[in-house]
Parts: structure tokens; C-alpha cells; sequence
């Protein structure tokens, strides 16, 4: 079997064996409806080849089952009209769709819910974001289980194909199967099988209110990996293997299978440093043990990786979400076998920042670094091919560089880049080269193909001049020339032969060994720097004068280089300002303005960056000459760059 097979789900037949899994990235409104913007959202996806879409979280009811701003809901009948729309809508290209019915439990906030406690299986709160929580009652279960059944019934009056009910990701009916979190002593709590109860009464209201042919999946973690935080009550793969059992004979049709809870968020949403496929091989062992249909995530990001999967019958269907985000057109070209043209997700979790407060608040919907389409489907409707050969020049090759040549491209403008390097990419690059972000380079991968693809005159090693981009009388100028290292000349020392920066390091220009390395600053770059030099045999420690090691933007990311450098053992000495370099030492002071000698071999500045520029006011006497990206503001994420060039080269 391969991807582009067909295959069922219960009496249903999906067209292939790629899903998108439901995501949050408010589309929706306050009511609850499939908006248009949400309905283009997903019949982009649809008409990219998508077999199955399974929505965002769907609320079953209001009060505490408020799960974000912005969410879905199937409370009510009112939202039934909209829904059929975006059943429609999917139908339209052979694909089917499931709605999420899902409640939070604890997993959410009092500012959105509007009461007073957040509600659980115990009156335990969240470790992520505590708040006052209390026990459902008996009578409440009760009545959930009927809304469960109420929504799914809404939802197949909207003919919509399917439903799928959360059971996983530390949500209420997580709350409920965990021992950890479900200290419950009625009927409800204590056993594997009383804590089950919830989940098959809801799967069983379901299908009294549906029919027995409605198809129905449910999501499970495999396992909380709470061992891996030092609780041994979590979820395991051998509770979730009976769990599966027992589902499937109350009469599901599908698992999805994923991983996480709260407390370890990143098995949910895994930055770039896990690997593709990693949670595979927990599915798989649920599926050797039942006898329906299991689709599986696990940082799956190359069609011929999740082929592989189907071919090697470690799954029935290929669980993507945040590749159909990057790629609306994943399936199409998977399933021609054009895995070179797809834009792949890279985890740099820039989607799940961005959504972030707006989820609680609403506002702004969540974006992709790479693709500046998503969410904006009804915005950029069409591109127009209008260039008719005008010539367009970029200057820089960083990913804002390299959005701008493509989109002018596509648009039938004849673009020449200048980059000064040998090597695509700038900072994204540089940030492609630690250990375990090797898929930060799939963007420049797949840049490089689609300038081949549009014959964009690409000159590398080139330093270019004002005059010689005046020659060549372009129509747009595009000035994305970056950013470069700062290194404070007030710094007693900063001039030392033993003093370099993380560009020298990462790209290999300065070799570092058996050295005792003091790493100054502790951003982003900082942190992999300092990865890099641990990793290649030296003794690191970081400096940083903020109270906590890395206080920026992209907290996710950062997050997970924190557990990576306690995992290697490097020293962090937040709340510590550099004065003075030596050649065996640096002294730095703490927040008391006590002075300490570090001794060390070598140091390496990560103190931000500084814009470069040197062409905007040579080239004043043209017209239609932007600066996007670091060269405009430096500091910005891959994301904030992208889109800023997308913006500029679809208008022009």
C-alpha cells in the first residue's frame, strides 16, 4: 500500500491516507462559526489533497467548555448553517471532513470561560497555567456526555462525514484516563475501567444520537511521558493499548494517535530538535493490538517518509498538521511523488507563537513562518502574473531575500539575487547548523529548487555596488542585506584574539576544543552557540545579564534549548554583566555589583545584531526600493522577514 491508496474509516472511504489534524489558529468568531476565512483555510487544503481534515477543537458547551477565543462551537443549533457550508465546501474536492469535539478541563482560562473555577476530573490544576479548579459532579458528567452527543449530532445534521472526540493532549477526558490527574473514588475514578467510564459513555451517546454507522475517532497519547518528568502515575503505552481495546469495541472506527500532556507540552508540539517519525513506533504498537484503523503524528515533514510508513504497514493513515500550514499543497505533491517541490515544516513553532495570546484574546490568527498565504486566503485571492520581464533585483539571499526573488518570479519578473556568501539562507543557515536543526534548512532547500525552476539569475560571492544595481535599471529593488554581530567597543578586552562571534563558530571559520568557552548573551543564538561548542568536546558556561537565560520572543524554541543545555551540562549564570575580557578569564558582576573572575580559554560575543544597509540612500534616485527584514529592524524572527517580503512582492 502507499499514501495515494484509498482506504476506510468504518463505512466511509477517504481518498488517501493523509489527515490534517485539527489546530487551533483562529479562524473562527466569537460564536463560534466556520467563518470564511476559516471555510478558505481549510478547502485550500482540501483542493491541495487532503484526504481527511479533522477541524480545530469544537466546543461541546458553553461556560467551561471554552477552550479559546475564537473556537469553534457546535452548542447550539445556530452554528449548524455554517458548518454545512464547510462540509460543502470540502466535498467540493473528494475530501472529507471530521469536526473535533473537545472540552479543555482545566487546560484553559477563567477569562474565557467566565467563571469563577475551571472545572476537572479532581480539583487539581493545571501545571501549565494554574487556576482555581474544581471536581465535576456526577450530574455534570452526566449532562457533558449529552452535549458530547448533541454536537456530534449538529454536526452530522451538517453533513458533515465524521466526528472526532479529544481524548488526548492532557484535555478533560485525558484528565479523566490519567491516574495522575483523576483521584476521583466513585464510579468514575480509581481503576483503568472506571476511568474509561466518561470516554465510552460519550462514544456510546454518540452513537445512539448518530446511528451506528456514523463514523467515529478518537485521539489518544500513546503516553504522557510524565516518567520523563519524574511522575510514575502518567499515562503509559500498555494503559493506552487497552484503552484503544476497549474503544474499538464500543464501536469507533478510527484512532488518531499522538503523545503529551500539559506538563510535557513539547511531545505535543516538538520544536525542530525531535526527529521525524519519533512517535511511530508507539502507534504502531497500538495498532498490532487492535483491528481498526490507526493514523499516527510524530514530526512527520517528507512525503516519502510518511509513503514509507504506509508501504511498511506501521500505519493506516498519515497523521500531518502543521505540514499542511506550510504547504496547502502537501498532498498533491505527494501523492505525484514531487516531495522536492514541497515547502516543509521546518518546527521552528512559529505558528504556535503566534497564535498565543490570541487564542485567550482573539485578534490575530496564527501564521507560518514560511508561508504567508496561510490564514490570509481570502487576502492574497490571486497572483498576478504582470511583471512581463521587468527586471527585479534582491539584494541578500536570507529567507526574506529569497521570498521576495520567488514571489517576484512567479509573477513573470526577470529577478538576479546578490549575496554576498557562498551559501543561501543568511541566518537561517546559521541557525541550521547546531545539532538537531538540520530542518531549519528545508526552506532553503526548497528556495534554492524554485530559483532553478524560474531561471532567477542567482549570483553568489558577489558583493554588488550601488552603480552596477543602478545599471541595471530595475523596475523594484529589494534591500535584504541582514544583520551582523555587535560587539561593544566599551568593553574592556572585546578587541582580544581569544574574543570571537557565533557567525565564526557556527560556520566553522573559528575551531574550538577542549577549551573552557564563556559564551556572553543567551538569545536564541547564544544557546545553540553554546550547544554547538559542549557538543564538540569543550567545557561552556553563559553569561547573561537578564535574570533568566533567554528572555526573547519564541519561547517554545527556547524553552526546549534550555532542557538542551542542562542535558549537556552547560553552566548558565543568569544575573551576571560582563566587564572585562582577559586572555584567561572574563570578569563579570552580579546584580549586587560583586565581582567575579571566570577563568576561560576562549569567548564568544552573542549580543545581538545590528542592521546592515549601505544601499537605501544610494539609491534614493530610484523608484520602488524596499528594505525588509533584519537590514529594516534587526532582531526579527524568519517569519517576520518572509512575510514582510511577500507583502511588497505581491502588491508591487
Amino acid at each position: 500500500m502507499k499514501i495515494n491508496t484509498t482506504a476506510k474509516i468504518g463505512n466511509l472511504e477517504i481518498k488517501n491516507r493523509l489527515i490534517m489534524t485539527a489546530m487551533g489558529v483562529g479562524l473562527g468568531n466569537h460564536e463560534g462559526e466556520a467563518t470564511e476565512d476559516f471555510i478558505a483555510f481549510y478547502a485550500r487544503r482540501a483542493k491541495g489533497g487532503c484526504g481527511l481534515i479533522i477541524t480545530e477543537i469544537t466546543r461541546v458547551c458553553e461556560g467551561h467548555g471554552i477552550g479559546e477565543y475564537d473556537q469553534l462551537s457546535l452548542s447550539t443549533d445556530d452554528n449548524i448553517p455554517s458548518f454545512t457550508k464547510l462540509a460543502e465546501e470540502i466535498h467540493k474536492y473528494g475530501s472529507k471532513i471530521f469536526v473535533q469535539l473537545h472540552h479543555p478541563g482545566r487546560e484553559t482560562y477563567t477569562q474565557l470561560t467566565g467563571t469563577e473555577e475551571l472545572v476537572s476530573a479532581s480539583a487539581i490544576p493545571s501545571v501549565a497555567a494554574p487556576q482555581p479548579t474544581r471536581s465535576l459532579t456526577i450530574e455534570e458528567i452526566h449532562e457533558l456526555v449529552e452535549q458530547f452527543g448533541d454536537a456530534a449530532l449538529r454536526a452530522k445534521k451538517a453533513n458533515v462525514d465524521g466526528v472526532e472526540i479529544h481524548g488526548a493532549h492532557g484535555y478533560l477526558i485525558q484528565q479523566f484516563l490519567s491516574a495522575n490527574d483523576n483521584k476521583r473514588t466513585d464510579e468514575y475514578g480509581g481503576s483503568a475501567e472506571n476511568r474509561r467510564r466518561f470516554l465510552l459513555e460519550i462514544i456510546e451517546n454518540i452513537k445512539e444520537k448518530c446511528g451506528e454507522y456514523y463514523p467515529i475517532s478518537v485521539r489518544l497519547s500513546s503516553s504522557e511521558f510524565l516518567d520523563n518528568v519524574g511522575i510514575t502515575s502518567g499515562i503509559t503505552v500498555e494503559e493506552t493499548i487497552e484503552t484503544a481495546k476497549a474503544v474499538e469495541n464500543a464501536g469507533v472506527s478510527l484512532l488518531n494517535i499522538s503523545a503529551g500532556t500539559y506538563a510535557t507540552g513539547f511531545t505535543i508540539v516538538e520544536p525542530t530538535s525531535y526527529e521525524q517519525g519519533w512517535k511511530i513506533p508507539f502507534a504502531t504498537e497500538i495498532r498490532n493490538n487492535v483491528n481498526i484503523p490507526v493514523a499516527a503524528t510524530g514530526v512527520i515533514r517528507e512525503a516519502g517518509f510518511a509513503n514509507k510508513l504506509i508501504e511498511e504497514d506501521k500505519v493506516d493513515f498519515v497523521a500531518l498538521g502543521r505540514p499542511w500550514l506550510c504547504d496547502p499543497d502537501f498532498g498533491n505533491k505527494a501523492l505525484s511523488g514531487n516531495d522536492d517541490d514541497i515547502r516543509k515544516c521546518m518546527s521552528c513553532v512559529y505558528c504556535f507563537d503566534t497564535a498565543g495570546e490570541s487564542l485567550v484574546t482573539g485578534g490575530a490568527h496564527a501564521k507560518c513562518a514560511v508561508n504567508p498565504e496561510m490564514g490570509n486566503e481570502t487576502v492574497y485571492t490571486k497572483l498576478q502574473k504582470n511583471g512581463n520581464g521587468k527586471k527585479a533585483v534582491v539584494v541578500g539571499a536570507g529567507p526574506g531575500g529569497l521570498e521576495a526573488a520567488i514571489i517576484l518570479a512567479e509573477r513573470n519578473y526577470d529577478v538576479t539575487i546578490f549575496e554576498k556568501n557562498d551559501y543561501l539562507g543568511g541566518q537561517l543557515y546559521l541557525a541550521s547548523l547546531p545539532p538537531h536543526k538540520q530542518k531549519m534548512r528545508y526552506f532553503i532547500v526548497y528556495a534554492a529548487k524554485k530559483l532553478k525552476d524560474y531561471g532567477v539569475d542567482l549570483r553568489l560571492n558577489t558583493t554588488v555596488s550601488a552603480e552596477e544595481i543602478r545599471a541595471l535599471n530595475p523596475y523594484v529593488t529589494i534591500i535584504a542585506t541582514g544583520s551582523e554581530p555587535i560587539r561593544p567597543s566599551k568593553i574592556p578586552g572585546i578587541n582580544n584574539d581569544n574574543v570571537y562571534t557565533p557567525v565564526e563558530i557556527l560556520k566553522g571559520e573559528v575551531t574550538l576544543a577542549n577549551q573552557r568557552v564563556i559564551v556572553v548573551g543567551s538569545g536564541l543564538t547564544g544557546m545553540e552557540t553554546a550547544i554547538a561548542l559542549q557538543t564538540a568536546g569543550n567545557e561552556v558556561s553563559i553569561v547573561e545579564m537578564q535574570d533568566v537565560c533567554g528572555s526573547g520572543g519564541g519561547q517554545t524554541v527556547i524553552m526546549d534549548e534550555r532542557g538542551t543545555l542542562a542535558k549537556l551540562g552547560v553552566c548558565t549564570m543568569p544575573g551576571h554583566r560582563l566587564l572585562e575580557i582577559r586572555s584567561d578569564a572574563v570578569i563579570v558582576a552580579d546584580n549586587a555589583d560583586i565581582e567575579v573572575e571566570i577563568p576561560c580559554d576562549s569567548v564568544v560575543i552573542s549580543l545581538g545584531v545590528k542592521s546592515v544597509n549601505s544601499y537605501e540612500d544610494l539609491l534614493n534616485d530610484l523608484s520602488n526600493v524596499f528594505v525588509i527584514g533584519d537590514a529594516k529592524c534587526a532582531g526579527r524572527r524568519i517569519g517576520d522577514a518572509v512575510h514582510e517580503a511577500y507583502k511588497i512582492a505581491y502588491r508591487i
